[in-house]
């Protein structure tokens, strides 16, 4: 199996989603009770404040996109990312749809949406995102899955459509 392709992305979080769901706690769809790092992760991605993204993470702390295939690690990259991030898609935002907790791992299923800067519409497409090593209001790490191929078709761009350098 591929795992970067889309479909086996999505059987990846799908799959995290049945054993954290099965073995931990669900949360209701109008967050009463989230654990305060989603807030706080959700809050730092639908804010202007990149900092506050880095704040989410302890100091040796990983952001992994798997759409993207990239890594970022520490509170500084990490903010960095959501800088480039902002730079490249205007109104970038999460909408938490179901949190699930199991232990000190959480698994947030979301919306991710935007408009890439020069396509012609924007997108929104479902994300799983996978927080471990949750302690409070931190986390050691991010990993974010969603379905790069359905972003670029709804943006109206190519398959092959890369953001210019720079």
């Amino acid at each position: 199996m591929n795992l970067r392709s889309p479909h086996a992305l999505i059987a990846l979080a799908a799959s995290a989603f049945a054993v954290t769901g099965v073995a931990g706690t669900a949360f209701a769809d109008d967050h009463h009770g989230v654990p305060r790092v989603v807030d706080s992760w959700a809050a730092a991605w639908n804010g202007t404040d990149p900092a506050a993204l880095g704040r989410v993470f302890t100091a040796n702390g990983t952001y992994t996109d798997e759409a993207v295939g990239v890594t970022f690690s520490g509170p500084q990259q990490i903010s960095g990312w959501k800088t480039k991030t902002d730079r490249l898609i205007s109104d970038a935002h999460v909408t938490i749809l179901n949190v699930f907790k199991d232990g000190r791992h959480i698994t947030i299923e979301s919306t991710y949406a935007g408009h890439i800067k020069g396509a012609p519409k924007a997108f929104s497409v479902q994300m799983a995102t996978v927080l471990g090593g949750v302690g409070g209001n931190r986390a050691t790490s991010d990993k974010d899955y969603y379905n790069l191929a359905a972003v670029l078709s709804q943006s109206g761009l190519p398959s092959g459509w890369t953001p210019p350098v720079g």
